[in-house]
């Protein structure tokens, strides 16, 4: 059986926490476990990432990949909402789309429906931990 082909999007909103090199190391990682290997990758701009706009261009091109590779979940947030239909169109497309940071991999629709609860965790995780007023909150309420 030949190796996996994937496609790598690393996350660009998060490349002052976790550098690109950093994001291409741990995504090589995730399709390495899944059986294969990138062949290439690209990042939304920022003004792309609400609309994903970057990745379904390139997928219009039916490249000749098995899935996509991204950093983490909350690249499919934005300003808390879930894009959870466009992760659905890639999926029903028959991609495989892996989730580095979380180690999560979701093949099939079925799975992705069974992911839904993970997807909002992640969701609500996100938001909160972009409320940096948060912090101030349970500092101030430590003291």
């Amino acid at each position: 059986m030949s190796e996996r082909r994937f496609y790598s999007v690393p996350d660009t909103r998060c490349v002052r926490m976790v550098p690109q090199p950093v994001q291409h190391v741990v995504i090589a990682d995730a399709a390495r476990r899944a059986g294969g290997a990138i062949v290439f990758y690209t990042m939304e701009d920022h003004y792309t990432t609400s609309t994903h706009e970057v990745v379904l261009k390139k997928l219009e091109e039916q490249p000749s990949i098995d899935g996509i590779v991204f950093f983490r979940l909350a690249q499919f947030f934005h300003d808390g909402r879930p894009q959870f239909r466009i992760l659905r169109q890639i999926v029903a497309a028959g991609y495989v789309v892996i989730f580095a940071r979380e180690r999560l991999v979701i093949a099939t629709e079925a799975e992705l429906e069974g992911a839904f609860p993970l997807l909002f965790a992640c969701g609500y995780l996100e938001g909160r931990d972009a409320d940096r007023g948060a912090f101030a909150k349970l500092i101030s309420a430590a003291l």
